[in-house]
C-alpha cells in the first residue's frame, strides 16, 4: 500500500485542484482499511522517502487520528476507526520514531505531535507507559529526541493529566527538566524550551495549593533549592557576542545562534522566577535575585538601543515551539521582574535604606538609585525604529498604541508600568528624578530626538499618576517642567512635536486648572494646539492635536470651553477632508479619536450643540459605517443623549431645534438600500434608529412637526422587513418611547403605504412581530409596545382589537423560548394584571389555545421564567403583579401544576453532550402554581438578619415538628444557601410586608409548609430583620 499512498500524498500537492480533490477523496476512501495508518507510518519513518513526503504522510496521519481515534476529538467523525490492537501498534511505531536519534529533526517533531494528540485522548487510562517511556529517555537522548519529548511533555501537562496525577508524577516531571535545563551539551533552545514546559507545571502547582498549601510548599521550596544556582547563574551570565544582520539571516550561524539560545533560556528563566515568586513571595532570595536582574538591565541598555533604537531589528520573535528569542522579549521579562520584586518586603526595605542614605549624603531629593531607573527606563522607552516605521505608514497605529487600544506588550509599555509603580512608591523623587534627567537631555550638546520623546513619555505617566492619586505638587516644578515641553512643540522632528503638544495638554488640564492655577496659560496652549489641526504638515501631530483637544475642552472655564468649540469642529472637519474615510476598518482609530473629541466637545457644554457642526461631522463618519465598532457607537449615543437631554431642559423650542438640524439625517439612515455594503447599511440603519428613540425619550409631548410623520412610516418598513433581529428591537422601541411621548401624533398620522391611521399600523406591526414566521429575538421588545398601545388607546379606542391583541400575545407565549420574548410577553400581563387582576385571570381562562387554555399557558411561561427576568422595574412589576394573583385566591390558577425545582442526579453535575441531554433530560419536580409563585417571592427576598417576627409565630409553632434544626429560628448571620437577587427598597418592603400580612393565613401555612429548608429559614430572616430595622429606625426617631 505505502506505494499507492506515495502517488496518492503526491497528488495532494498538485496545482490542479481537481487532482488534489481527487487525490483527498481517495484517502478518505482507505480509511477503513486497517493497513492505511500503517502504511502513513512506514512511509515517515522511511529514510529512503523523500523528506517531503514523510512529512506529508504524517501529517495526513493526525488528521485521520483526529477523525477516528477517540471521540475527545472535537474532529472526531462519529466512528472508531482504530481497533485496540491497532492503536498499540500505532503507539509503539510512533514513540520508535520519536525515540531514534537518527532520524531527521522535523519528521521527530511532527510524530511528537501525533504523540501529544493520542496521549490527549489516551494517557494514562489508555496509555499508562508513556509518561515513564518519555522521561527514561533523558540519559541518551539527543537534541532532536529531547525536543519531541518536551514537545509531547507540553501536551500531557496542558491537557493530559490533572493536578492529582502530576502530583504523582511531579518528582520525575521536574528531575527531567532540570537534567535538560543545566546539560550544558545540549542547546540552548531546547534548554530553554525544557524551562518553558517546566513553568507549565507551576499551574498544577498553583491549584494542588489551594488544598494542600504545606506540603505543596515544602515541594516548592525544594525546587528552589535545586534549581536556585541554576538560577543565578543563568541571570548572572553575561551576553554573548552580538550577531550581525549578515549572521543572522544564515541558517546555523553559530554566533546568531548562541545569541538567540542565551536570550531564550534566560527569558525562560526569569518568567519561571516569576512565576514561583507570584504563588510562593517567600520562597526565593528577593533581594539578590533583584540585584543580579537590575545588573543584567543596566548592561542590556547598549545592546538594545543598538538592536532596536539605532538597529532595525525584528522584534517580538518566536520560534517554531513559541520559544520568544528576541532581546527586547527579554528586556520585558526584566522589566516586569523588577516590577513585581518591588513588591517584596526585603527588596524595598533595602532600597528605602539605601535611597535615604544617598539623599542624606547628597542633600537633595534625588537618589542615585532613583536616577539610574529613571535613565535606564527612559533609555529602553525610546522608540524604536520598526514603531517609527510602522507609525510613517499609517498614523492609526500610533493613535491605537497612543489611546491603548492595542495591547501588545513592548519594551516601552513595560516601562510606563515601571513609572506608575515607582511613582506610587516615591511619587516626590520620580517627578524630581525625570526633570532632573531631562535637564541633562536638554543641555547635551547633540540631544537625541529620541530620548526627548522618552522622557516626556515618562513625564506624561508621572503627571497623569499624580493627578490619579490626587497628590500635591510643588509649585516650584512647573516652570522648568513646562519649559522643557514648551520648547518641543515647535521642534522638526514630528513624533517629538506631537508628545509635546500631548504632555502639554496633561501637566495643563492636571495641575493650571486647580486653585492656584493659571487658566489663561491652559487657553494659550490650547489655542497653540488647535492651530497646529490646522497648519501642522504631520498627520501623527494633526491627530494627536485633535486627541487632546477633548482634555482641554472638559478642564476650561465654560466660556473658553464654548469659544474654542466651534473652531474644534472645523479643524476637525477640514483635517478629515483630507483624508479617505471610504474604508473604515482602515480608519478604526482615527474615528475613535474624532468621536471621541466631539462626544467630549458636545458634553462640555451641550446647549451649544446647536451653534457649531459636531453632529453633522458625527453623523457623515456614521454615514461612512464608523458605527459598526461598539465603541464609536456608544461616543455617538452618549453625545445625543447628553445634547437630548439638555435640550430637552431648555424647552420645547430648543428641543424641536435639534430635532430639525438631525432629524434629515436619521430618516436618510433608515432610507439606506442594503443591496452593496450589507455592513455598513445595517449598522447605519441601527444608529439612526437608537438615535431616533433617544430624541423621542427625552421629548417633552408634543414631539416637533413632522417628526412622527417622517419617523414612523420608515420604522414600520424596517420592522416590516426582513431585516437583524436587533434592527427589529431599535425599531420596536423607537416606536413604543414615540408613542409614549406623543400618542395623539401617532393615533392621527397615517401611513402612506397602508393607508391605515397609527392605531391600525401600532397593530399591525405588532401582529406581524407576534407572527409565527418572525424568530424570537426579533420579536423581544414587542411587549413594551403592545402594553403602550393598550395604556394610550384605551378599551374603547381598541374595541375588539383589544381581545385579539391580548390573545395573539399569550399564543406566541406558548410558543416562544427567548426568555427576553417570554419576559416581554408576560409584561403585558403583568401590567394590566396590576389594574384589574381578575378580569385578566377571567379573560385568560376564556382563550383556547390548543388543548388548554390561555391561563395555563400564560401561568406556566411566567412562572417558569420568572427567575430570569432583568431590569429593576420589570422586577418590581413583576413581584407586585404575582402578589397581586396570589391575592385572588383563584381556584384556577391555583389548580395548575407547573416546574419546580430541579431534580439532581449524577448525571446533573456533569457537562451533557446533546446526546446525553436527549436520553437523560433534565428534570424538575411538579408543583402547583400558588407554590411556585410563593417559591419565586422567597427568591426575591434579599438576605438580612434577625429572629422570628411576631407575624409569623404561628408557623414557627405549627411547623416545629420539622426539628428544632428546622425551625423558624435562625442565628444572626446565618446563610440561606439561594444567591440573593439585587433588588430595591421599594420592593423589599412591598414583598416584606406582603409575607408578613398573609404570614399567620392558613393557606398560606400549608404552602410554607411545602418549602424548602432554605427557603423557610430565608423567609424568616428576612422578615425578621426588616422589622428590627423599622423598630431601630422608630426608637432613633429616623
Amino acid at each position: 500500500m505505502e506505494h499507492q499512498l506515495l502517488e496518492i500524498l503526491s497528488a495532494t500537492q498538485s496545482n490542479d485542484a481537481q487532482a488534489r480533490l481527487a487525490a483527498e477523496l481517495q484517502l478518505k476512501g482507505l480509511y477503513s482499511d486497517e493497513a492505511f495508518p500503517l502504511a502513513l507510518v512506514n512511509i515517515g519513518a522511511h529514510p529512503d522517502v523523500a523528506l517531503p513526503e514523510r512529512l506529508i504522510a504524517l501529517v495526513v496521519l493526525k488528521q485521520f487520528v483526529g477523525r477516528g481515534w477517540s471521540p475527545a476529538f472535537a474532529e472526531f467523525e462519529g466512528k472508531i476507526l482504530f481497533g485496540d490492537t491497532l492503536k498499540s501498534d500505532i503507539k509503539v511505531r510512533l514513540l520508535g520514531i520519536v525515540f531514534d536519534g537518527s532520524v531527521n529533526s522535523k519528521v521527530i517533531n511532527q510524530t511528537a505531535a501525533i504523540v501529544s494528540k493520542i496521549a490527549s485522548a489516551d494517557f494514562p487510562e489508555d496509555w499508562p507507559s508513556l509518561l515513564d517511556l518519555l522521561l527514561s529517555q533523558q540519559p541518551t537522548a539527543n537534541d532532536a529526541v529531547t525536543e519531541a519529548i518536551l514537545i509531547v511533555l507540553s501536551e500531557l501537562i496542558q491537557d493530559g493529566i490533572d493536578e492529582d496525577q502530576f502530583y504523582h508524577f511531579a518528582n520525575g516531571l521536574v528531575k527531567f527538566f532540570h537534567d535538560v535545563a543545566v546539560d550544558g551539551s545540549k542547546k540552548l533552545l531546547v534548554r530553554a524550551h525544557a524551562m518553558s514546559v517546566f513553568r507549565m507545571c507551576f499551574d498544577s502547582v498553583e491549584t494542588l495549593k489551594d488544598r494542600e498549601e504545606v506540603g505543596i510548599k515544602e515541594f516548592v521550596r525544594g525546587i528552589c533549592d535545586t534549581w536556585l544556582s541554576f538560577f543565578q547563574d543563568v541571570l548572572n551570565e553575561g551576553m554573548p557576542t552580538l550577531p550581525t544582520t549578515e549572521q543572522e539571516n544564515e541558517a546555523e550561524n553559530e554566533v546568531a545562534t548562541t545569541w538567540r539560545g542565551v536570550v531564550a533560556l534566560k527569558i525562560q528563566v526569569i518568567a519561571t522566577l516569576v512565576r514561583i515568586q507570584y504563588i510562593f513571595p517567600d520562597l526565593l532570595p528577593t533581594q539578590e535575585l533583584f540585584n543580579a536582574c537590575w545588573t543584567a538591565l543596566q548592561a542590556h541598555g547598549g545592546a538594545y538601543f543598538a538592536c532596536f533604537v539605532d538597529g532595525e531589528k525584528q522584534s517580538n520573535l518566536v520560534t517554531s515551539t513559541g520559544l520568544p528569542y528576541t532581546f527586547d522579549l527579554l528586556v520585558i521579562e526584566e522589566l516586569d521582574f523588577l516590577q513585581t520584586l518591588l513588591d517584596a518586603p526585603g527588596v524595598k526595605q533595602q532600597l528605602d535604606v539605601m535611597i535615604k542614605d544617598e539623599e542624606e549624603g547628597k542633600g537633595d531629593a534625588i537618589s542615585k538609585w532613583v536616577m539610574e531607573i529613571t535613565a535606564a527606563l527612559v533609555n529602553f522607552a525610546a522608540i524604536t525604529s520598526e514603531s517609527e516605521g510602522l507609525w510613517d505608514i499609517d498614523f492609526n497605529v500610533f493613535l491605537s498604541e497612543e489611546t491603548l487600544a492595542e495591547t501588545n506588550n513592548t519594551p516601552r509599555s513595560s516601562c510606563a508600568a515601571f513609572v506608575w509603580k515607582l511613582c506610587g512608591w516615591l511619587p516626590k523623587q520620580t517627578l524630581n528624578s525625570i526633570l532632573g534627567y531631562m535637564k541633562l537631555i536638554w543641555e547635551d550638546a547633540s540631544p537625541s530626538w529620541r530620548l526627548k520623546e522618552a522622557a516626556l513619555y515618562h513625564l506624561q505617566q508621572i503627571v497623569e499618576e499624580h493627578k490619579g492619586e490626587s497628590r500635591a505638587v510643588d509649585p516650584t516644578v512647573l516652570g522648568p517642567c513646562i519649559e522643557y515641553i514648551a520648547s518641543t512643540m515647535n521642534e522638526v522632528g514630528h513624533y517629538l512635536r506631537a508628545r509635546g503638544h500631548i504632555v502639554m495638554s496633561t501637566v495643563m488640564t492636571a495641575w493650571m486648572t486647580g486653585p492656584g492655577g493659571n487658566p489663561e496659560m491652559v487657553l494659550g496652549y490650547a489655542r497653540q494646539s488647535l492651530k497646529a489641526i490646522d497648519e501642522d504638515d504631520s498627520e501623527i501631530v494633526k491627530t494627536s492635536c485633535i486627541r487632546i483637544m477633548s482634555a482641554y475642552l472638559l478642564t476650561l472655564p465654560d466660556a473658553a470651553a464654548t469659544e474654542m468649540q466651534a473652531s474644534v469642529v472645523e479643524g476637525i472637519a477640514k483635517f478629515l477632508d483630507t483624508q479617505d474615510m471610504e474604508d473604515m476598518d482602515e480608519n478604526v482609530d482615527l474615528v475613535d479619536t474624532v468621536l471621541q473629541t466631539l462626544r467630549d466637545l458636545i458634553m462640555a457644554n451641550p446647549t451649544t450643540c446647536l451653534e457649531h457642526n459636531a453632529f453633522d461631522v458625527m453623523l457623515t463618519l456614521v454615514k461612512l459605517g464608523a458605527a459598526r465598532d461598539e465603541s464609536t457607537y456608544i461616543l455617538v449615543d452618549e453625545a445625543f443623549e447628553s445634547a437630548a437631554q439638555a435640550m430637552a431642559k431648555s424647552g420645547p423650542e430648543q428641543y424641536a431645534r435639534l430635532c430639525y438640524k438631525v432629524m434629515p439625517a436619521l430618516v436618510a439612515g433608515l432610507d439606506v438600500k442594503q443591496d452593496e455594503d450589507q455592513e455598513k447599511a445595517t449598522a447605519l440603519i441601527d444608529v439612526s434608529l437608537n438615535l431616533i428613540k433617544l430624541l423621542a425619550a427625552t421629548a417633552v409631548e408634543p414631539l416637533p412637526e413632522g417628526f412622527v410623520s417622517e419617523a414612523m412610516p420608515r420604522i414600520c418598513r424596517v420592522i416590516l422587513s426582513d431585516a437583524d433581529f436587533y434592527l427589529h428591537q431599535q425599531a420596536t422601541l423607537a416606536i413604543k418611547e414615540i408613542l409614549s411621548n406623543d400618542a395623539a401624533k401617532v393615533f392621527a398620522w397615517v401611513d402612506p403605504e397602508f393607508h391605515k391611521g397609527g392605531l391600525d399600523m401600532m397593530l399591525l406591526v405588532i401582529a406581524h412581530l407576534l407572527s409565527p414566521q418572525v424568530d424570537d429575538a426579533s420579536a423581544a421588545e414587542v411587549g413594551d409596545l403592545a402594553v403602550e398601545v393598550v395604556e394610550k388607546a384605551g378599551p374603547e379606542q381598541l374595541g375588539a382589537s383589544m381581545r385579539e391583541l391580548l390573545q395573539v400575545c399569550a399564543v406566541r407565549l406558548c410558543t416562544a423560548e427567548h426568555v427576553g420574548l417570554v419576559q416581554s410577553l408576560v409584561t403585558v400581563f403583568a401590567r394590566l394584571s396590576l389594574l384589574n387582576t381578575q378580569d385578566v385571570l377571567n379573560f385568560l381562562a376564556e382563550i383556547p389555545i390548543g388543548q388548554t387554555t390561555g391561563l395555563t399557558v400564560v401561568t406556566k411561561k411566567w412562572l417558569e421564567n420568572s427567575t430570569h427576568f432583568v431590569g429593576f422595574e420589570a422586577i418590581r412589576q413583576n413581584i407586585m403583579a404575582l402578589i397581586a394573583i396570589y391575592s385572588t385566591h383563584d381556584a384556577r390558577f391555583a389548580a395548575i401544576q407547573v416546574n419546580g425545582d430541579l431534580i439532581f442526579d449524577r448525571l446533573n453535575t456533569r457537562i451533557k453532550t446533546r446526546s446525553m441531554a436527549k436520553t437523560n433530560p433534565i428534570k424538575y419536580t411538579v408543583i402547583s402554581a400558588e407554590l411556585k409563585l410563593i417559591k419565586l417571592l422567597v427568591n426575591e427576598l434579599v438576605p438580612t438578619y434577625g429572629t422570628v417576627p411576631s407575624a409569623l409565630n404561628l408557623l414557627q409553632a405549627k411547623h416545629s415538628s420539622v426539628g428544632s434544626d428546622n425551625s423558624w429560628s435562625t442565628e444572626s448571620g446565618g446563610t440561606t444557601g439561594i444567591s440573593p437577587v439585587k433588588a430595591d427598597d421599594e420592593t423589599q418592603k412591598y414583598l416584606v410586608q406582603f409575607f408578613a400580612t398573609v404570614g399567620s393565613d392558613a393557606h398560606f401555612q400549608q404552602l410554607y409548609a411545602q418549602l424548602t429548608e432554605v427557603e423557610q429559614k430565608r423567609l424568616v430572616e428576612v422578615v425578621d430583620g426588616h422589622q428590627m430595622m423599622v423598630a431601630q429606625q422608630a426608637s432613633l426617631g429616623l
